[in-house]
């Protein structure tokens, strides 16, 4: 997995991209892998996280919220194991620049019928921004509800429509929201909790990706 970069894309906001990006960088710096995490979102929520006590565990960070991204990212990638990209809400020549360097692309969708419908806007700008280029993606549900019939409904729509999914998903958990208050994660705040279980669940499955991608260009 080293050197590979990961992408983290929405053009819905609230969808739980930076919980992500955080997530999937602090369990990789516990790991070991020692990850380096791209704020290219004008919010600045990963640096704002990051001000907080805990300071993301200590994660490399870099805050690059222009095109340039993509100079940045390959500039700096090469020495850290894995590089994870926090993109904005919207439309933007960032998402784009960060899409195009992105060995993997992981497109949160909250599971509700607007944020689906979003969700297909960003994989067109996905497969049309970046000429030539086929990306490796999967969706990730989040914030759902596990055995509840919106849940089920929104994957087996995703996966009839022929969008790829992660097998796991982000439930809706306040440990997200708890451990953020502190500037960590739940593999910081709880590492042996539900939340943290879903994060590693979830890593491995980007981990497993990364590897068959490396080993086809191989």
């Amino acid at each position: 997995m080293s050197g590979s970069v990961v992408t983290i894309a929405s053009l819905k906001g609230g969808s739980g991209k930076t919980t992500l990006a955080t997530c999937l960088a602090v369990h990789w710096q516990l790991k070991g892998l020692t990850p380096l995490l791209v704020d290219a979102d004008p919010q600045r929520s990963v640096m704002r996280l990051a001000e907080r006590e805990l300071a993301l565990g200590g994660v490399d960070l870099l805050e690059q919220s222009d095109k340039s991204v993509w100079t940045a990212i390959k500039q700096h990638g090469p020495r850290h194991g894995v590089t994870i990209v926090d993109t904005p809400g919207f439309d933007s020549d960032i998402t784009v620049a960060a899409l195009a360097v992105a060995d993997l692309v992981l497109i949160p969708v909250k599971a509700s019928p607007l944020d689906v419908d979003r969700m297909m806007d960003t994989v067109k700008t996905l497969m049309s921004g970046v000429k030539g280029w086929a990306p490796t993606f999967r969706c990730v549900l989040t914030q759902t509800i596990r055995g509840s019939v919106i849940s089920r409904h929104i994957r087996t729509e995703l996966e009839e429509s022929g969008f790829p999914l992660l097998v796991n998903d982000m439930p809706n958990r306040v440990a997200y929201a708890e451990a953020g208050l502190y500037g960590g994660t739940p593999s910081l705040i709880a590492p042996d909790g539900a939340a943290a279980s879903d994060i590693i669940e979830i890593a491995n499955e980007a981990e497993a990706l990364l590897a068959t991608k490396k080993a086809l260009s191989a």
